[in-house]
């Protein structure tokens, strides 16, 4: 019986995680006036077939250590943030901190902040796809600020800020932060780097996930994600650093990379931990009975 009760648990949960690994989701843009004729499906709906991933490719990342006890090991923040780039007066350029190799930091573009495929919707611009204009009339943009340790073995994110913002083409007036949250915890691989993320907030009716029960609910407060990319190599090398003292006086180290990769919904995790502890729950109520 012990054996019976252990096989059924382990199936229980392994039926749980599954139903949670890759949750569909959609957007409800709100406006069929995003669609193109003959560019995208134009239905005649405001919502997006379904995918499971926003994909990336080179998202723009700007990584910065603090220089203060002469090593890049220790404190560090990557941003996009137009805000940081003011405060450390980029763009910049000089001699990495190899003493040899020419470094140009910049501002990231549009097109590097953004996310470029609602993943399985590619490419948007295909006959029939489903992407109610996604990246033709509206795209959405990627806002964070990420605090970390920087160690021998490379990167621990700890904490930081982040958002999906909505670029309306059409209508300036659109624009707006549809989903914002912080970061939890990351897991470094070799280079693959696993970003785990929370929601604060998001807008009611924009963007919608699979529960468990395999209906789409507004995504909200508590709701998580993760985002995959990979760092290489994950600690930096001199030569992509330039050191300088930024807008406030701190003295940094600064190194620019691309990065491509995924942002996957991992919600409802809570549930379906609720949902394997009432099995439990039921197969051992199950066990008591028949004694």
């Amino acid at each position: 019986m012990k054996m019976k009760l252990l096989a059924a648990a382990s199936v229980l949960a392994m039926t749980a995680t599954a139903a949670v690994a890759a949750p569909s989701m959609y957007i409800n843009v709100g406006s069929n006036g995003y669609e193109i004729p003959v560019l995208t499906a134009n239905d005649g709906n405001t919502t997006t077939g379904t995918f499971t991933q926003f994909g990336f490719t080179q998202l723009f990342a700007t990584s910065v250590y603090d220089l203060s006890d002469g090593s890049v090991e220790g404190a560090f923040y990557d941003t996009n943030l137009a805000s940081d780039f003011a405060n450390l007066g980029i763009p910049r350029s000089g001699t990495a901190m190899d003493g040899t190799t020419a470094v140009s930091l910049t501002t990231p573009t549009i097109a590097q902040v953004n996310i470029d495929a609602l993943s399985p919707l590619v490419p948007p611009t295909l006959p029939g796809t489903d992407s109610e204009g996604f990246g033709l009339t509206w795209q959405l943009e990627v806002r964070y600020k990420f605090d970390g340790i920087l160690s021998a073995s490379g990167p621990n994110y700890t904490g930081g800020t982040w958002e999906l913002y909505f670029n309306d083409f059409l209508n300036d007036a659109n624009d707006r932060t549809v989903v914002s949250g912080h970061l939890v915890s990351s897991v470094l691989q070799v280079a693959n780097l696993t970003l785990n993320l929370e929601v604060d907030s998001a807008e009611a009716g924009f963007l919608y996930i699979q529960d468990v029960g395999g209906n789409y609910v507004s995504a909200g407060k508590g709701t998580t994600f993760a985002l995959d990319t990979n760092v290489d190599p994950p600690i930096p090398a001199a030569s992509q650093l330039l050191s300088f003292v930024d807008g406030k006086g701190n003295l940094v180290a600064v190194r620019q990379t691309e990065l491509d990769g995924s942002i996957r919904p991992t919600v409802p995790e809570p549930a379906s931990l609720a949902l394997v502890g009432l099995g439990f729950a039921g197969l051992f109520a199950a066990r008591r009975r028949k004694a």
